[in-house]
């Protein structure tokens, strides 16, 4: 309890009387009081038994002391002011440690097919700046600068779409493929009308959203074993498949008649042969071991020429060889071979030439295919594809994969290492 220094009216003198509860002193407070006749002199400060608002004070002459004044409440705390990221203009042939960050962006807004982030710009990473220049109207020189990064990395970037007006190698190989799929179009490189109408054609049988625009789900789609064709296409088909019997027939027909004149010819000079059998007996008898000793040696060397895997067509080892010769090609989005590939377009391609009857598929595809699936990564086998999001590579096995890398813009082998193990969704065993 705080003791009181209480004032006698009538000697003056102090005493020290204990506090009453709050209670009561709220209530004497609440009740006004007289006004005093005279100013009474005190010799100490009144003490309240509880703090009130009012923080004057009486001193020993009687005169209030001012409050002092209170120190302004303190405002909410003034937000932090961003500055502006400054970027330094990355261009192709650069290793920088902010290039990871700039593709995993590329790879996010679909610019850049999915793959493991490096620091080395290469062109690659050069041609999808390229296209994301395109999308949003600035110069399209492949250079990351602050301009293009800023605009990149904002709530402002837009995902990828080829549409009307576009031009580059992604344009190229849709074109192909609308070829392929067999749609009247011409590989120009340049998205004109006539692209524009195969497109909005193709998204109208495939149930999509008829823009003629391709973004990454059309371009999915149009990419995959399952992708519609023209209504013209199977006309196209059967009229070549008529064709190509007719040719057939006609040159079976050629080869007959070669056969018939050459056993004409021979029966007309039998009799010519028999007199020259018998003058060259002795010469022929003499020349028999080195003639039967000459087509023993063709024989030997035509045989066991092909390649591993002509020889194994179908197999594993022949899949795995033909992955492998492709080594250090360029990555290409959409490319399936020769020259350069995609990771769905090397499969295919490698697939293909080693006698494996698979259509191409893309990433999505190939997670759905009717193939037996793996899904604990501890079974994997050589040959396997891998499926992640966006991206399929080849097991090698003993911890390795074969792919083609957007990053590094190449065919290469590398560790089946974290990025592939986080990323990984299924594996499946075509073969």
């Amino acid at each position: 309890m705080v003791p009181i220094m209480i004032a006698s009216a009538a000697n003056g003198n102090m005493g020290v009387t204990p506090a009453e509860p709050a209670a009561q002193v709220q209530q004497a407070e609440a009740s006004p009081s007289p006004e005093p006749t005279e100013k009474p002199a005190f010799t100490e400060k009144t003490q309240a038994a509880q703090p009130s608002q009012d923080t004057s004070s009486v001193t020993a002459v009687g005169e209030t002391a001012g409050a002092p004044e209170q120190a302004p409440a303190p405002s909410a705390e003034a937000a932090p002011v961003e500055t502006a990221p400054v970027y330094t203009t990355l261009t192709e042939g650069m290793t920088d440690a902010s290039v990871p960050a700039l593709q995993q962006r590329l790879m996010d807004l679909y610019y850049m097919g999915v793959d493991e982030t490096t620091d080395y710009f290469g062109p690659q990473t050069s041609q999808a700046i390229r296209y994301f220049q395109r999308k949003h109207g600035l110069t399209v020189d492949g250079a990351a600068g602050p301009e293009t990064q800023a605009l990149l990395f904002s709530d402002q970037a837009k995902e990828y779409t080829m549409a009307l007006g576009a031009d580059g190698a992604d344009v190229w190989n849709l074109q192909e493929r609308l070829q392929e799929l067999g749609y009247s179009v011409d590989v120009t490189g340049y998205f004109g009308t006539d692209t524009e109408k195969a497109v909005k054609y193709f998204q109208r049988m495939s149930g999509l959203t008829e823009d003629g625009s391709v973004g990454h789900m059309t371009e999915e789609l149009i990419y995959s074993s399952s992708a519609e064709k023209s209504l013209e296409y199977e006309e196209q088909l059967k009229a070549e498949q008529e064709k190509k019997a007719a040719e057939e027939q006609k040159a079976a027909e050629e080869q007959k008649k070669a056969e018939d004149d050459k056993k004409e010819s021979e029966s007309s000079s039998s009799s010519d042969k028999k007199e020259e059998s018998s003058s060259s007996s002795s010469s022929s008898s003499n020349s028999g071991g080195s003639s039967s000793g000459s087509e023993s040696s063709k024989e030997e060397s035509s045989g066991g020429s092909g390649t591993s895997y002509e020889q194994d067509a179908g197999s594993v080892e022949a899949f795995i060889a033909v992955a492998e010769a492709q080594l250090g090609k360029p990555y290409v989005l959409g490319g399936k071979g020769p020259n350069s590939f995609d990771c769905s377009g090397l499969i295919y391609y490698a697939l293909r030439e080693s006698g494996n009857n698979i259509g191409y598929m893309t990433s999505g595809g190939w997670r759905n295919a009717d193939y037996p699936t793996i899904t604990d990564q501890s079974d994997l086998q050589r040959g396997d594809i891998i499926c992640m999001n966006g991206h399929v590579a080849i097991y090698l096995g003993g911890g390795r994969v074969l792919d083609a890398s957007s990053s590094q813009n190449a065919m290469v082998e590398r560790d089946f290492g974290s990025w592939f193990q986080n990323g990984f969704i299924c594996a499946k065993r075509p073969l």
